[in-house]
């Protein structure tokens, strides 16, 4: 919340770093609009869901896999966040439709991990209390990575449409990967089920979830959901066991994105109309609420009691922004991606943020944000990590998922 209301005006505060009640109403409940036909599935059909519908079960998912996509370097995704949720089925449609199938690599693993939105809530809070623990206990850091019982999915598979010739690609790569990335050998896949077998599965899996649900991962859009869809075509299931029509998806890579896109857009505008040296420092006012708070003001979980910065106070200047902002309203993921350097002066008494090259994969989001060394090379690690990276988002994230979450064009 906002405690100096007259050095602002609701015209020029950005929602969520200033949230203001301006004759605020509560929106009515909207109905369900007109079904969808969308490509990649003939018959398949979606109906719009209402902006005011509510996420009841998040599935976290990765895939192991034969390879990268071939001859992908042309199909490049935009650079800049998907403003409306529509843009997303929209670009997985049409990549879906653009790529042949030899041109995907075959699943050797495939794992979804399933948390109630209400576990996921509760486990937000917890995290808060765990660092602020380890903010007034730094000898004695409890690690906030630890584990969390889930409905989990997992399966190996054999990828019995891969030719000799595929195979014999497969595992040179494997064994001159340094990296470990391909981690499952042609011994052992030839041990499990194939994919054909072990999809209607993963259908029976979603349908005993609550829903709405929605599908996580990292990078979806441009790799995993488009190396299902190869597989479920391949394999003669896209019209018999296509994904139910209740489950979505999002791109955690894009949630990320935008996530610290409209933040930064906030701080821009934050730093454009506050005059930074009119406003005392948090160490000379006598009032608790005199300040200025980044705040959510749907947020339950918010820790009110911890004062401690994210860096000193004392090594800035007195009318440096990060002397004014509250940075214990952030999420943990803002709190540590947003820098002390990105604000810059702009003249004698004015500020700007400038945000730099921020990374957005999944190891550097976990080491960032999470802690500890990235050693994931299995489908469910990766579906575990990941959902640690989006638990540092915090509500952002959440509340991502309640406005982007996209149909599934197949």
């Amino acid at each position: 919340m906002l405690k100096r209301p007259g050095e602002f005006t609701p015209n020029t505060t950005p929602s969520k770093i200033a949230p203001w009640a301006v004759n605020e109403t509560t929106p009515s409940e909207k109905k369900r609009g007109p079904s969808l036909l969308l490509k990649a599935s003939p018959t398949k059909q979606i109906q719009k869901r209402s902006s005011h519908s509510f996420i009841k079960t998040y599935i976290f998912f990765d895939l192991e896999c034969t390879g990268l996509i071939k001859n992908d370097d042309t199909r490049n995704l935009p650079s800049r966040p998907f403003e409306k949720p529509e843009e997303h089925y929209k670009i997985l449609d049409q990549l879906c439709l653009e790529t042949r199938k030899d041109e995907l690599p075959h699943i050797t693993e495939m794992s979804f991990m399933a948390i109630s939105s209400e576990t996921f809530d509760d486990l937000k809070a917890e995290r808060l209390k765990t660092l602020k623990w380890n903010e007034d206990n730094p000898e004695n850091e409890i690690s906030v990575a630890k584990y969390v019982p889930m409905n989990t999915h997992t399966r190996q598979i054999n990828p019995i449409l891969m030719t000799e010739g595929e195979w014999g690609t497969y595992e040179r790569f494997r064994m001159s990967d340094r990296k470990g990335v391909l981690v499952h050998s042609k011994k052992n896949c030839q041990r499990n089920n194939s994919f054909k077998e072990e999809w209607p599965g993963v259908i029976q899996f979603f349908n005993t979830l609550q829903k709405p649900a929605v599908l996580i991962g990292h990078n979806a859009i441009k790799y995993d959901l488009r190396v299902i869809y190869a597989e479920l075509q391949r394999n003669g299931l896209l019209e018999d066991y296509g994904i139910p029509s209740d489950v979505y998806f999002i791109d955690s890579y894009w949630m990320a994105k935008k996530v610290e896109d409209t933040i930064v857009k906030e701080l821009v505008t934050v730093c454009k109309y506050v005059k930074f040296p009119k406003i005392p420092s948090k160490s000379e006012e006598e009032d608790e609420d005199d300040r200025i708070v980044i705040a959510d003001s749907n947020d339950p979980t918010t820790i009110e009691d911890s004062t401690k910065p994210t860096f000193s106070r004392n090594t800035l200047e007195s009318d440096h922004p990060a002397q004014i902002l509250d940075w214990d309203k952030f999420s943990v993921a803002i709190k540590k991606r947003i820098r002390k350097d990105g604000f810059v002066r702009t003249g004698n008494d004015g500020w700007t943020y400038k945000h730099g090259n921020n990374k957005f994969n999944l190891p550097v989001l976990y080491e960032q944000l999470v802690g500890g060394e990235y050693s994931a090379h299995y489908a469910q690690q990766d579906a575990e990590a990941l959902m640690h990276v989006c638990l540092s988002y915090g509500n952002e994230f959440t509340q991502y998922v309640n406005e982007s979450a996209s149909p599934i064009p197949y």
